[in-house]
């Protein structure tokens, strides 16, 4: 069980990721950013959360929507603010936000839907190799659970003994196809064939997917074993910024923006528990603050010249 007192940092920690989508999404409205944009807003709880099971030499592979993910990582914000604003940041501009590399965090991600996972064998293969006692996330997307690769890499995770965490934010769609009409049975229950545990939980409460996450973490790092949690979210944009999003029912977002907001179960919980209205906007006031110091700072990097078109293309001999 949560403190007051931890829920009060976990609120403003779920605000500053928040921030940063919002952020990352005006500058996709202004021509700042080109190209597709994948925001995570109302999928932060599982960020959140995921940064406080994850210890030093930890690994984690997202996805194509996986700025929550780089931060809870330890990816460093400017860097990463500056990349996704396509200046000299994380990668030198060259990776965008779908394609970003931290050797010094462990993080990476791939715009491929599945294309992450086996990767993130690879990484825990190399964790068990070295006996040190790290584990690996593979963050995927509930349209992702079907991919042939995820299967494949189940079977070698466990044949192998690897430790990897198979993350799942089951948003219920594929992009634009909901998850009853292409996927059948429990999507917890995917990794049974390979005995691998299902942990299934409300990606909206940032305690229950704490407990969740716990007893993944548990088994995959103690027992050196391959684990699976699926996160029940809402994503409250698009599929990316410029969907015109005429595929859900306006009731279906209008009920979920009323039930499955994590920051404002978050509030409410807080505000049940007699924590003062004024220390909650001082926590919201500081989080957009410390986003709008990251963006300002990442906005001062520079454009990648041409001349480094062809840096960092080949490994030097």
């Amino acid at each position: 069980m949560l403190s007051g007192g931890d829920l009060l940092g976990l609120y403003e920690e779920l605000w500053r990721l928040r921030r940063f989508e919002e952020e990352a999404g005006r500058a996709v409205s202004s021509g700042e950013i080109h190209g597709e944009m994948h925001l995570g807003i109302g999928q932060e709880a599982v960020g959140v959360m995921l940064g406080r099971h994850l210890r030093a030499g930890d690994a984690v592979v997202s996805t194509h929507r996986a700025h929550l993910h780089a931060l809870a990582a330890g990816v460093d914000p400017v860097e990463l603010a500056a990349e996704i604003l396509e200046r000299d940041g994380l990668n030198h501009g060259k990776g965008g936000h779908m394609h970003l590399f931290d050797p010094r965090a462990q993080f990476m991600c791939t715009g491929i839907v599945g294309a992450g996972v086996p990767i993130a064998a690879g990484y825990a293969l190399s964790q068990s190799m070295r006996a040190d006692g790290a584990v690996t996330v593979a963050m995927m997307g509930d349209g992702t659970m079907n991919q042939g690769a995820v299967f494949e890499t189940m079977n070698l995770a466990a044949v192998r003994g690897l430790p990897v965490i198979f993350l799942c934010e089951d948003n219920q769609y594929s992009i634009s196809v909901r998850r009853a009409e292409s996927t059948a049975g429990e999507l917890p229950r995917r990794g049974e064939p390979f005995g691998i545990p299902g942990f299934a939980c409300d990606g909206t409460d940032l305690e229950k997917v704490g407990e969740a996450l716990a007893q993944a973490f548990e088994h995959t790092r103690n027992q050196r074993r391959p684990s699976l949690v699926v996160a029940s979210v809402h994503r409250f944009r698009g599929h990316y910024e410029g969907d015109l999003d005429l595929y859900r029912p306006a009731r279906e977002k209008e009920e979920a923006a009323r039930t499955m907001d994590p920051a404002f179960k978050l509030r409410e919980r807080l505000v049940a528990s007699q924590t003062p209205e004024a220390q909650l906007e001082e926590a919201e006031n500081r989080a957009a603050q410390t986003v709008a110091e990251w963006f300002a700072a990442a906005r001062q990097r520079q454009f990648p010249g041409a001349q480094t078109a062809r840096d960092h293309v080949f490994v030097d001999a």
